[in-house]
């Protein structure tokens, strides 16, 4: 829901668009309270949240709590949980595979244009400095990203979780600066703070989450959400995966033969590495 919202912005009055952002900024939390309590934070009326469910396709607040408390479920939901409840099946492959391609149809229907039209900006700014970083899962993404991202322009940077707190990885952040972050759910303590870190430095975040929204798009300007439908206890990232390629495949277009020139001197190292090899043996 928290995408839906975000999606809507545009189309919501300007007493709507403050109960959206209270919304996200403490999702799903503010949408759990009493309608008194939520037209409170927002300083509007409940009538205006009333008309506000409205839009979003709800009859009524209740119906619109429903639908919250089942995604708070879905998000603290563990791979052991969705294991116990997945139906055993005699083609868990085949199943898989379909699942995966259904995947990438969903995010595409997930994503923001917006959102995906800014990230490559963003991205394809050689001005600004990139940090990424990845969670327990999603590690693996951020270190693609970073590796791609390292052959077409200078500047990248991966936050390595595992030297030291990730968010004292990013005292020297600037305010041009971008932080790519990964967070899917179970959603990670520390990431969300990295997140709230560099957006407060007045970075650049854009974050890559699931439908249901790390809290760390509260601290995002750019929310890249992905389906991760899966036939197993595990989340999917080929929806994320996709993603991340086309964004690569974006930036290279945009700077062209600046990249070019950029891969040209790698493998020009590249090769003197290997020519280097061959002659100390």
């Amino acid at each position: 829901m928290g995408e839906v919202v975000r999606q809507r912005l545009d189309s919501l009055s300007p007493a709507e668009r403050r109960l959206a952002r209270v919304l996200l900024a403490s999702y799903p939390i503010a949408g759990l309270e009493s309608v008194a309590r939520f037209a409170e934070r927002a300083g509007v009326s409940p009538p205006t949240v009333t008309r506000f469910i409205t839009k979003l396709g709800f009859k009524g607040y209740p119906e619109f709590q429903e639908s919250l408390r089942h995604e708070v479920q879905a998000r603290l939901s563990s791979p052991l949980a969705r294991y116990r409840d997945e139906p055993k099946r005699d083609s868990a492959v085949n199943d898989a595979l379909q699942v995966s391609a259904h995947n990438l149809t969903a995010t595409l229907e997930l994503l923001s244009d917006r959102d995906v039209k800014e990230a490559v900006e963003l991205l394809a700014d050689v001005r600004r400095r990139v940090m990424v970083l990845g969670g327990r899962v999603s590690a693996t993404l951020a270190r693609y990203i970073a590796g791609q991202l390292h052959l077409l322009r200078p500047g990248i940077g991966l936050v390595d979780t595992e030297r030291s707190a990730p968010a004292q990885q990013l005292i020297d952040m600037r305010k041009t600066d971008v932080l790519v972050v990964f967070d899917y759910r179970r959603y990670q303590p520390d990431t969300i703070e990295c997140a709230r870190v560099a957006a407060a430095r007045g970075c650049d975040v854009i974050l890559f989450t699931d439908p249901w929204l790390s809290p760390a798009s509260a601290f995002a300007r750019q929310v890249l959400v992905t389906s991760v439908e899966t036939v197993g206890p595990f989340d999917s990232l080929v929806g994320a995966t996709a993603v991340v390629e086309a964004l690569i495949a974006a930036v290279l277009r945009q700077l062209g033969p600046r990249a070019e020139a950029r891969m040209q001197s790698l493998e020009r190292l590249r090769a003197g590495d290997v020519l280097g090899g061959n002659d100390s043996a």
